[in-house]
């Protein structure tokens, strides 16, 4: 494989040679083409992707050849020089071509952010029309007969991803396009923090939502917590990676795949991570953090085909998901859809009155509580709700929140 790739990268730079050279003595006018992204694209047959991609990077190997030998063997890509081309010069070309040297495109792009950067974005909140289903038959008429120009830039389509480019050193530009539902809780956001963000900024927003559900996330995934609980020894053994555990092997492997190869490079992904045991669980390991550390999914199930063989992992895996399904509510919401409902709660051991909330989508508590509904009030319920013991609805409030399973309510309840 890597001289296949060894090849193409010296193929790459002959192509942009050449591409110099015939735009330098204009020898694609002979071609009855009046520029040489029209000969690319008519004659050679490129796409105007591929064509733009290459014209541009043979102008800039033109003018700094030491770029072209990179090409050739291989140290920086088409992408990376394209965008490093526009801030070259005779003084820095060699130092920035050097600092680029095998960088991937994201990292180059924070290169540039840092070598030019671009003030801050400001905030806005857009509303796009919805795109029609088929273009009309004169569109396509008129779009068929168009002549090929340069490439230029044109603007984002709904639908299109998310963008995330960096315009200066620690300052990112993001740019996605949300539904109905997320446009309205921005904006109650907005009312509600109106005080802490007088100027209604969504980025300010969007940071302090983002670093909660980081924390949330962490908590989850990786046991983070600022007091952690002793660990608990089980009476049976379980597959349950205990919250000691994790914790450890997280900071440890520093929340990345741990495989290395036989060349003893590590694999640098990040998603998908998985708690392995290094000894096997089914062979009899332990919960021990000397034996469990992180890999990625692919490299989890690569070491369980590498242990058990790829006929009994296909056996095993055939007609099953792969995919971790979030577990089944212990109980169903009930419905309270007028004022006069109530939800009552019997509750064991809760002396102190705190605010408990029910959301149909995810359905926590710290105990199992059996729910009873009761269509009328009545006196005595009441009494004992104002003497502490029984849980009783003291408001309802419905909000659409648009998630994929329906609208959730919000029960708040007092105890």
């Amino acid at each position: 494989m890597q001289v296949l790739v060894t090849r193409s990268s010296r193929l790459t730079a002959d192509l942009l040679a050449c591409l110099a050279e015939v735009e330098r003595r204009r020898l694609h006018l002979r071609e009855a083409t009046g520029s040489l992204f029209a000969y690319c694209v008519e004659r050679l047959h490129m796409s105007e992707a591929a064509a733009g991609k290459r014209i541009t990077a043979a102008r800039t190997a033109r003018r700094f050849p030491l770029a072209l030998a990179m090409i050739a063997r291989g140290d920086i890509h088409l992408c990376g020089l394209n965008l490093l081309g526009p801030h070259l010069t005779e003084e820095n070309h060699v130092e920035l071509l050097g600092r680029a040297r095998h960088l991937s495109k994201r990292a180059i792009e924070r290169l540039v952010a840092e070598i030019a950067p671009r003030p801050d974005v400001p905030s806005r909140v857009v509303a796009l029309a919805r795109r029609t289903a088929e273009p009309t038959r004169a569109v396509a008429e008129l779009d068929s007969a168009q002549e090929v120009h340069a490439p230029g830039r044109v603007d984002c389509e709904p639908g299109t991803p998310a963008v995330v480019a960096p315009l200066s050193p620690r300052r990112y530009q993001i740019r996605v396009t949300v539904d109905q539902e997320t446009h309205a809780a921005l904006c109650q956001l907005q009312d509600l923090l109106s005080h802490q963000v007088p100027d209604r900024d969504p980025a300010v927003i969007i940071s302090r939502a983002l670093e909660l559900l980081l924390g949330r996330t962490l908590a989850r995934k990786a046991a983070a917590s600022e007091r952690p609980r002793e660990p608990r020894a089980t009476a049976r053994r379980t597959r349950h990676v205990p919250a000691a555990v994790k914790r450890q092997v997280w900071q440890r492997d520093g929340g990345q795949c741990a495989f290395v190869d036989g060349e003893g490079r590590r694999c640098s992904s990040t998603r998908f991570l998985e708690y392995h045991h290094t000894r096997n669980w089914a062979r009899g390991a332990e919960h021990d953090p000397a034996e469990v550390e992180l890999r990625c999914r692919a490299h989890n199930q690569y070491q369980a085909v590498l242990d058990y063989g790829a006929d009994f992992m296909a056996a095993r895996r055939g007609g099953s998901s792969s995919r971790a399904e979030e577990p089944r509510r212990p109980y169903a919401l009930p419905r309270a859809t007028r004022a006069s409902e109530r939800v009552e709660v019997s509750h064991r051991g809760r002396r102190a009155a705190q605010p408990i909330f029910f959301s149909a989508s995810r359905w926590r508590t710290r105990r199992e509580m059996p729910l009873r509904v009761s269509k009328t009030p009545s006196p005595d319920r009441a009494a004992a709700s104002n003497s502490g013991t029984p849980l009783e609805l003291r408001s309802l409030r419905s909000s659409s929140t648009g998630t994929a399973s329906g609208t959730s309510r919000l029960l708040y309840c007092t105890a």
